[in-house]
């Protein structure tokens, strides 16, 4: 992460990604790491397609072969240390390869188009599905969007810690925290280097598997607060205030029919367009 003029405004995400939630689209029929960008011999392949290095097993999109050669390939040795491309099952009308890596089809999308015949390929680029007309919505969700367990931020010059962990939507596996300033492998320590933490100074220490995510204070996102325990305290107590106070909650469209509440307190509770019908209350400060 480089020190810029607009460096003052980011927000740097310190955190861990979930390995057990991940983001799956089900539009997506095939994965590949690179797209060609010419037309390639498929018997004797170029080693970097896309301004990418590719290796043995990787997967390919052709798509700019005629309509007999495009389709999805694997990457295999050939004769005298090259490289050939071996043909994988063709994709259907309509099925939609994603496509990893490349200086400029990285982290794009593309359907087969083609109807006439199912044993050839053309390829369009797939338009984004998300509503209005800057997308936003279908950006956050690209082929590197993955949740992370967030532990605080740096914003401002100013390191905070959040209150409890919190879930975030995060692109890419995020850059280590510590790595760069370890000093006699001890990584372990408060990071000195302004331009990952984004703080000139610090006191508090960071794990060594902490990575740092960078965004600009504007850029959209997804924050899931997550609540464990029993029905009792994550769900009743929320709502009925039995349990730990509850600021703030809302309730919306709720619909009680026949209840009966004693005693009941809830402190900072909104409850919009709700309906109580033959309800009895005691012991009421209103």
């Amino acid at each position: 992460m480089a020190e810029s003029l607009l460096s003052f405004s980011e927000v740097l995400l310190f955190g861990r990604l979930l390995n057990d939630l991940q983001i799956v689209r089900s539009d997506i029929k095939e994965t590949v790491r690179v797209a060609t960008v010419e037309k390639v011999n498929l018997n004797n392949t170029d080693t970097e397609l896309d301004g990418v290095e590719i290796a043995e097993n990787d997967l390919v999109l052709v798509r700019r072969n005629n309509a007999n050669e495009n389709g999805i390939y694997k990457v295999t040795s050939g004769a005298s240390n090259t490289l050939k491309l071996v043909p994988q099952p063709k994709i259907p009308l309509g099925g939609r390869v994603a496509v990893l890596e490349g200086v400029e089809f990285g982290d794009t999308v593309w359907t087969q188009t083609h109807t006439k015949d199912s044993t050839k390929q053309l390829y369009k680029q797939a338009g984004l599905r998300g509503r209005g007309g800057n997308n936003l919505l279908d950006a956050q969700l690209s082929l590197h969007a993955k949740f992370a367990r967030i532990y605080g931020f740096a914003y401002e010059g100013t390191y905070f810690e959040l209150p409890e962990p919190t879930l975030f939507l995060v692109h890419g596996e995020g850059k280590s925290a510590t790595e760069k300033d370890k000093p006699d492998d001890q990584g372990a320590r408060a990071p000195l280097d302004p331009s990952i933490t984004g703080v000139a100074s610090a006191e508090y220490q960071i794990s060594n598997d902490i990575k740092v995510w960078e965004y600009d204070k504007a850029d959209y996102s997804i924050r899931m607060d997550v609540m464990t325990g029993m029905l009792e305290q994550v769900l009743l107590d929320v709502y009925f205030g039995s349990g730990p106070d509850i600021s703030g909650a809302k309730v919306s469209g709720a619909k009680v029919s026949g209840a009966k509440v004693s005693g009941a307190k809830v402190s900072g509770a909104k409850v919009s367009g709700a309906k109580v019908s033959g309800a009895k209350a005691r012991g009421s400060g209103d």
